[in-house]
Order: structure tokens, then C-alpha cells, then sequence
């Protein structure tokens, strides 16, 4: 640790931009470095905002971390991810939370909801399936999140950002075409992505701008090995396909639409849970804004269609040929108003949002339930501003209600008829509410410095998974009523985050430029849901279900991340130091697998710039501490060490048009177990880390 954080203080970093410019304008075009920004949910000069976030840019992504969206989380302060090999779903985990929409992760703001608990090693962790190829960025708030991105959500949001049309185009171009190709070493394999972009008016007379961009990215991904040249034990083989469609119609400066679809295509086999799965996800979106230019009004309305499916091949064991829809829809309306009076800024923010969260499964649905989780919102902001003193008071009235089949009836029993498919049984429903305040005092003594802490409640509904829970061995697919819990109610979080933005220019050198993101959290949860042991007066024994925990649960730790950027030289860093353990369900690991982050986790990124900032080179340190993987109980948890990997990286800008990159991962070869990588790929004993791997790949503009 100690060496984390010599290097932490030590390192150094560099920028250069022929000709003038400020160091503002340094720091944001210093493209080729991994940037964490810390930004709020609504964008924004991201180290203006008193918000404990981060944020990692495409060329970061594509070039820095070989297109791996684990390892693009992995680099923010605060948030980790499980990673089983052999499952391309990405779950976050943000400050020791994850599953069941407790951290909202979203592709362009639709949130992903789809679970699907299969084998002994597996979870109700939400899977988010994304092509790394098509993204632009990364957001990631911890705590608690604004508006209708954070109704419902306990801990934070991650949103997944896909690119747009000036993503596609050069500068001062209508039209053109882009292409990302990338292979590599250690059964990389490769990834293609051409995407291209038309921009028009949209009347005859000129006016008005008519945008269309479309993408379609391919990759295969082989069984890699670790640092003892072994194959890990889970085949990660997989062979996504996906694609978008975006269409922004902008009349005038009032009024833009953009109407947007994205699919998504996969087939893999869960080799620890003996099923080939195939999924496929399918979003629509509709963004309306009105900006009529007065301070008054900045109106919003989103809405969206999200649906994955899942089918298991029919090979394996008595869950083939199971079938799985999640279906989601939602629709969210936001204004911002502002004001003056003398030195004293007002601003509200105000808005409603409503979602609906639809699973249906057929006969082979195991532990999976039917339900659906409504959750709908009003909220409202006030930010004051006088000099140097900062307010911002949040409330937010939140309620949900959620129905389900308590379980089915077999072909032949009572009403249901032979020779069918099971017949519903009896159906439930149950419903609350939460008031959630949240207050943040900021103080700027200098115009470089500011600090801020923040008090905030968030709450978390239960889901169908866990309420209409129809037993682990539901082989059958009739389920077990009484494993149901329907006297589950939602988690509850009382947060504080204190911290300080720093953002100083001309601090070395003159046109240098310094950004740095420090701050403290504590969080206490209430009514924490788990996998547990219990027994009510109806039960004849002791049963075993979710339950809300008695107590509280506490998590907290320190946060940092930053980088300094003098053009020919840069230099990022990010430091996590927490305490997140969670409780251990019943059982722990098999089937109710949790996430238990390493207490410290640290990522260092330093690089150069040469030939006119043409040639970038630069290497990254990543380091994790012991983690633990959950076994039955703390006495039988797998124990693994920390590890301390280096990773080396470079492109060259050839011209406008095109660019070469590499990197080369795990330089040492060095043989570790990736932390949070899942029961199943923990207990084989093989080392899952991926050993030395070289990626060679470029992208063009024309």
C-alpha cells in the first residue's frame, strides 16, 4: 500500500498543444490519457460539480484498456465489477453495492434490469450487456443520483454512453465514415466496428439540421490464459454482434428530437453452469428538448423500450430450452429554471418519471420469477449560490409496487389441464413509498478550490427475484409458494459524502493544468435484503428465502482521483481505501453469489507526448488488495492475494484520418486470481487473470 501511494503522490504528467491555448482547453483535449472525470449526472465542467464521480473517455477505452469495459470500471475510484470469465454480462458494484437495481446501470440512460440465476455459482446480479466498440464514454455517480437516473437507486448509477454523429465525423464535415479494428495475442482475438454519419438540413431553404448515424461492430473472443500459460478454467469463448441506429432532427435552436435503436446479439456457453445461452437486447429511445433560449426553460422528456431475451440452448441438464423476456419501459420529464437576485443564483430543477420492470419466463424458468416492479417519481432542486457559499436542497417522493405469480400448477393437477404447460397460480402484489431528502453545502475560498459535503436518504424496492423467490431447485417450474417473501420492504440509505474539487492551471509550468477529486463517504443501510434463514408463525419450520436483515449495515472509505497534464508529460491516478463488507446471506456463494470488494484498489497511468503530441506512450500500474471470495461462511471464504499489474500502451496519429495503437497487457505475465471473479471461477484453484497479451489495432476517420 505504502508503494501505491508514493507513486500515487509522486507521479507527474504532461500535455502539449502546438499554438496558444488555455490550460482548460490543455486538459480536455489530452484525449490519449485515461481520464477520470469526475462529472454529475447531467454533464457539465465535470470538477465544477460537488458530485463523487468519474468518468473514462472513447479514445481511453478503445486504445488504453483494448476495449475491456471490467477493466474501464476497474480504473474509477470507488467502483468495481464482478467478472466471471465466462459470463460477457458486465454487473457494476459501486462502493461495496450491486444486484438488483441497487446500482441503476444504464446504455444511454435505459436502465438494464435483466437477471438470470443459473448453476450454483450464479447470482441476481443485473447484467448489462455492452459493446465496448460503440461507446463514447463511461459515467459513474456514487451515492446518491439526480434526478430520474437515480429513482430507485441505493448506491449510484453507471451510464454507458454510445456514440453520436460527432463521433463519426471530422471536424467541418457532413458526411463520413469511421472505422475501429483491433486483434490481439492470448486468444484476443478481434473486433471490428464501422460506423457512418450524414449530417443535412432539414428544409429546403437550409435551415434546421438533420443528423443519421449507424454502427455495426463484430467481435470474437477466444480461451485465454493466465501468467502460467494455463487455459482458465471457464471458457470465455463469445461472439457478440451489435449495432444502432440515431436519428436527431433540430428545427431551430428551440426544439431537438433525437429518436434512437440499438441491438445487441450474443451466444455463449456458461461452462460453470452447464447452459448455452443466447441473448438478445433490443432498445428504442425518443429525447425531446426545449430550449427557447429563456432562463426560465430548459425542458427534457425521455422515454424508452428496453427488452432482452434469454434462451438456453436445448442441450445440458433440466433447465434446457428455458426462455426469459425482461421487458422495461419508462418515461421521464425534467425543466430547469434559473434566476437572479443581486449576487445570488437560484436554480430549480424539477421533473417526474415513471418505469416499469416486466419479467416472463416459460416452464424451465428454475429460480427465476414472474413479476413486475413499478416504480414512479416526483423531484425537486433548489441551488443557491452567493459568493462563495453554496445550497443545494433535494426531495424526492418515490413509490413502487410490485406483483407476481406465487407459483404454478402442474399439467394434470387440479384445474390444469394434461398434456399443457403449467397454469398460473395465485397472484400478489404489494406496494410502498419513500420520501428521500438530500442537502449539499459547498465552499469555494478560492477559485481553484472547493469544498462540499453532502447528506442524502436513498432507498432501493424489492424485486420479483426476491419476493416471488420460487425456491433454488424449482426443477420443475412449479415453484414453492411458501419459499415467497411478501413481507419484504425496500432498503433505506442514509449517505455522507465530504470532499474537495481542485482545479488549478499554470501550476508548474505555464499552461499546466491540475485536477484532483478527494473525498470521504459513510453509508448506512437499512433493512439490507439477503438470502437468509428464517421462520414465520405460518411456517412449520425455519425457511429459507430473502429476507430483510435486522440492524444496520455500514460501508464507508476514502476516495481519489485526479490527474496534472503539462502536454509533453501527464500523469492520472486513481485511490480507493474502504471498508464495503457486506453481510454474508445463508449459503453464501452458491446460488446468492456477492460481491465483496478489496478494501484498496489503485490505478497510476503516466505517458508522454512527443513529435507534436503525434506519438503518445505511456504506461499504467494496477493494484488490488487481498479480496475474498464467499463460501458458506467467513471460516470456509476463499482467501486470494493482492496483486500489482503493469500494462504498457502508444498510438500514432498519422494525419486527421487515421490512427495506430497497441498496448500490451500484464507486461510481467505475472499469474494472479482476478478479484471478484465469482465462486465458481474461484474454487477450481487455476489462476483466472489474464496472462501477457499484445493488441495491435487502428481506427480511421475519412
Amino acid at each position: 500500500m505504502a508503494v501505491v501511494m508514493a507513486g500515487a503522490s509522486a507521479s507527474v504528467s504532461l500535455a502539449q498543444e502546438s499554438g496558444e491555448r488555455t490550460a482548460d482547453r490543455a486538459f480536455a483535449q489530452s484525449t490519449l490519457l485515461q481520464r477520470l472525470l469526475i462529472t454529475d449526472a447531467g454533464g457539465g465542467d465535470p470538477y465544477a460539480r460537488p458530485a463523487p464521480a468519474s468518468r473514462v473517455e472513447r479514445e481511453a477505452i478503445t486504445e488504453r484498456f483494448g476495449g475491456d469495459a471490467n477493466q474501464v470500471l476497474r480504473s474509477a475510484a470507488g467502483t468495481f465489477t464482478r467478472n466471471p470469465s465466462d459470463q460477457p454480462g458486465l454487473t457494476v458494484n459501486v462502493r461495496g453495492l450491486q444486484g438488483m437495481g441497487r446500482v441503476n446501470t444504464m446504455i444511454d440512460g435505459v436502465p438494464q434490469t435483466f437477471r438470470n440465476l443459473s448453476g450454483h455459482g450464479g447470482t441476481f446480479d443485473d447484467l448489462a450487456y455492452v459493446d465496448p466498440n460503440l461507446l463514447t464514454s463511461v459515467d459513474v455517480v456514487r451515492g446518491a443520483v439526480s434526478g430520474a437516473e437515480g429513482m430507485g437507486a441505493l448506491g449510484g448509477s453507471a451510464n454507458f454512453r454510445t456514440i453520436g454523429i460527432d463521433d463519426v465525423l471530422l471536424p467541418g464535415r457532413d458526411y463520413g465514415v469511421m472505422n475501429t479494428w483491433r486483434g490481439g495475442s492470448n486468444h484476443f482475438g478481434w473486433s471490428g466496428m464501422i460506423a457512418g454519419g450524414l449530417r443535412a438540413p432539414m428544409f429546403p431553404n437550409g435551415e434546421g439540421t438533420a443528423n443519421l448515424v449507424g454502427a455495426f461492430s463484430y467481435t470474437e473472443k477466444g480461451h485465454f490464459e493466465n501468467g502460467d500459460s494455463v487455459a482458465v478454467p471457464f471458457d470465455p469463448t463469445n461472439k457478440p454482434g451489435s449495432g444502432l441506429l440515431k436519428m436527431e432532427l433540430k428545427p431551430n435552436d428551440t426544439h431537438e428530437l433525437k429518436l434512437g435503436g440499438r441491438w445487441y446479439d450474443n451466444a455463449f456457453h456458461v461452462q460453470s453452469a452447464g447452459y448455452d445461452w443466447s441473448i438478445n437486447n433490443q432498445t428504442y429511445t425518443a429525447n425531446y428538448a426545449y430550449t427557447p433560449g429563456n432562463p426560465l426553460w430548459d425542458l427534457r422528456v425521455n422515454a424508452y423500450l428496453n427488452t432482452t431475451e434469454l434462451d438456453f440452448d436445448g442441450v445440458g441438464g433440466v433447465f434446457s430450452d428455458r426462455n426469459g423476456v425482461n421487458k422495461s419501459a419508462g418515461v421521464d420529464i425534467s425543466n430547469r429554471s434559473r434566476t437572479s437576485f443581486g449576487e445570488t443564483d437560484l436554480e430549480f430543477y424539477y421533473g417526474a418519471a415513471y418505469s416499469s420492470d416486466d419479467y416472463k419466463g416459460n416452464d424451465r424458468r428454475g429460480a427465476n420469477p414472474d413479476g413486475r416492479l413499478i416504480k414512479a417519481g416526483l423531484f425537486g432542486e433548489t441551488s443557491l449560490t452567493h459568493g462563495m457559499l453554496g445550497l443545494k436542497g433535494r426531495l424526492r417522493y418515490d413509490r413502487w409496487q410490485l406483483s407476481g405469480v406465487r407459483g404454478y400448477t402442474l399439467p394434470g393437477v387440479g384445474t390444469c389441464p394434461p398434456g399443457g404447460g403449467n397454469c398460473p397460480g395465485e397472484t400478489a402484489s404489494r406496494s410502498g413509498d419513500e420520501w428521500n431528502p438530500s442537502v449539499t453545502a459547498t465552499l469555494r475560498p478560492l477559485d481553484w478550490m472547493e469544498f462540499y459535503a453532502t447528506y442524502a436518504h436513498t432507498y432501493r424496492a424489492p424485486t420479483a427475484s426476491e419476493m416471488f423467490y420460487p425456491g433454488g431447485h424449482n426443477f420443475s417450474g412449479g415453484g414453492s409458494p411458501i419459499e415467497n417473501n411478501l413481507d419484504l420492504v425496500a432498503e433505506t440509505m442514509r449517505g455522507i459524502d465530504i470532499g474537495v474539487n481542485v482545479t488549478a492551471n499554470d501550476l508548474l509550468i505555464a499552461g499546466d493544468a491540475f485536477r484532483l477529486k478527494a473525498g470521504y463517504f459513510r453509508n448506512r443501510i437499512e433493512n439490507f435484503i439477503t438470502y437468509g434463514r428464517e421462520q414465520k408463525p405460518s411456517d412449520p419450520r425455519p425457511m429459507v428465502r430473502w429476507i430483510n436483515l435486522p440492524g444496520t449495515t455500514t460501508m464507508s472509505g476514502f476516495e481519489l482521483e485526479g490527474g496534472y497534464d503539462a502536454g509533453f508529460l501527464y500523469a492520472n491516478f486513481s485511490l480507493t481505501i474502504a471498508d464495503t463488507e457486506q453481510p454474508l446471506p445463508y449459503f453464501a456463494g452458491v446460488g446468492n453469489d456477492v460481491g465483496r470488494l478489496p478494501d484498496d484498489f489503485a490505478t497510476i497511468d503516466v505517458g508522454t507526448r512527443l513529435f507534436d503530441q503525434r506519438l503518445t506512450l505511456g504506461g499504467r500500474m494496477r493494484y488490488v488488495g487481498d479480496s475474498v471470495q464467499v463460501f458458506f461462511d467467513d471460516a470456509n471464504s476463499l482467501h486470494f492475494p493482492d496483486y500489482v499489474l503493469f500494462d504498457a500502451y502508444g498510438s500514432w496519429q498519422f494525419n486527421e484520418n487515421a490512427k495506430l495503437f497497441f498496448s500490451v497487457e500484464n507486461i510481467a505475465d505475472k499469474s494472479y486470481m482476478n478479484a471478484m471473479g465469482g465462486f465458481a471461477d474461484s474454487y477450481k484453484g487455476v489462476n483466472t487473470g489474464r496472462g501477457r497479451t499484445f493488441i495491435v489495432g487502428a481506427t480511421a476517420r475519412f
